[in-house]
């Protein structure tokens, strides 16, 4: 797999195929899909992301992980925070 097959799957959404993309065997491959599942920010990617950012071998692997983790989760809590704003008006 190559990045620009991660862009591709970064703007069609498909999480599947980046969640997939952990698990190259090529660190570059696996760093990038890490940043694209941030960049998307759906919840699918977080359970993934939680087992790289402790697991891989690579460290910038592990640090693009848990960037994008973080970024995921406050997405989430944002949106809760939102939702529950407009449930109070």
């Amino acid at each position: 797999m190559r990045e620009k097959d991660i862009d591709t799957m970064r703007r069609k959404r498909n999480i599947d195929g980046l969640v997939g993309a952990l698990s190259d065997p090529a660190e570059i491959v696996r760093q990038t899909a890490a940043e694209a599942l941030g960049t998307v920010g759906d919840e699918r990617a977080l359970e993934p992301l939680e087992r790289l950012k402790f697991s891989d071998p690579d460290a910038g692997v592990r640090r693009a992980a848990s960037l994008a983790h973080s970024r995921v989760a406050g997405r989430l809590a944002e949106k809760k925070v939102v939702e529950g704003w407009l449930l109070d008006t």
